[in-house]
């Protein structure tokens, strides 16, 4: 699976996959979730976001599997204050970040420091319009109102996956202020972050980077410190 023996603490690997299995290979990774895992699963109430969600973290275990070389459904889990789930024991050095959209899936990860990743499919912006004023600061809303209307729903889920990506590497999720956490977003401009609690050399302190996604989503990596690479790979769930 791609070139896991070189993922250290100065990269980042992501790995792509659509949720799409057969019966066949969804029972294969339901076979490695846990019990409360599978639970979880159950409290879903339509089979198909069931189905999603083994199939999200049955991937998510066969990727962390062939990285660390274990069978998947020997892999531990701790959970941090938001849910976050992060590897126990020896192997707790290789950090990860799971996100997925309908029927996509993307899993970041590297070691020794923290990692956040999402994706998010595109909606019309008339849709989440109103959310505008929930997720921008002050200084970000009037940039916003500079773009064409045209470039605004490419802007707001820039904005909306950078600061996604962010929140989740920290483990707190959107229980911090995202009005805090100011990125750019428009669009063609290189993902960024701009200021983390009003003060720029915080926000230098992290890599931002905008994720290849398949048509109609957007995508966002973003961890502590400098990367030297990050390797976009695809995975398949058989």
């Amino acid at each position: 699976m791609g070139d896991r023996e070189r993922l250290d603490g100065s990269n980042v690997h992501v790995w792509g996959a659509r949720l799409d299995p057969s019966p066949a290979e969804l029972r294969a990774l339901a076979s490695t979730l846990s019990a409360d895992e599978m639970e979880r699963a159950r409290r879903f109430h339509f089979e198909r976001d069931q189905n999603t969600f083994v199939a999200a973290r049955g991937g998510l275990r066969a990727i962390l599997g062939a990285y660390l070389q274990v069978d998947p459904g020997r892999i531990e889990f701790s959970y941090g204050p938001q849910g976050k789930p992060a590897l126990m024991g020896p192997d707790a050095d290789l950090t990860f970040n799971l996100s997925h959209s309908d029927d996509v899936a993307f899993v970041a990860l590297t070691r020794g420091r923290t990692i956040g990743v999402d994706i998010e499919r595109i909606k019309p912006f008339a849709e989440v319009a109103d959310v505008t004023r929930t997720i921008f600061s002050a200084r970000e809303l009037a940039v916003f109102r500079t773009l064409a209307p045209s470039d605004q729903q490419d802007g707001f889920f820039n904005a909306w996956t950078r600061k996604e990506a962010f929140v989740k590497a920290t483990g707190l999720g959107f229980s911090m202020s995202v009005k805090e956490v100011e990125v750019s977003f428009a669009p063609g401009e290189e993902a960024r972050l701009v200021r983390l609690n009003g003060s720029a050399d915080e926000a230098a302190q992290w890599t931002l980077v905008e994720l290849p996604a398949p048509a109609g989503f957007k995508a966002a990596v973003a961890t502590p410190g400098i990367v030297g690479q990050v390797i976009r790979e695809e995975w398949i769930t058989r």
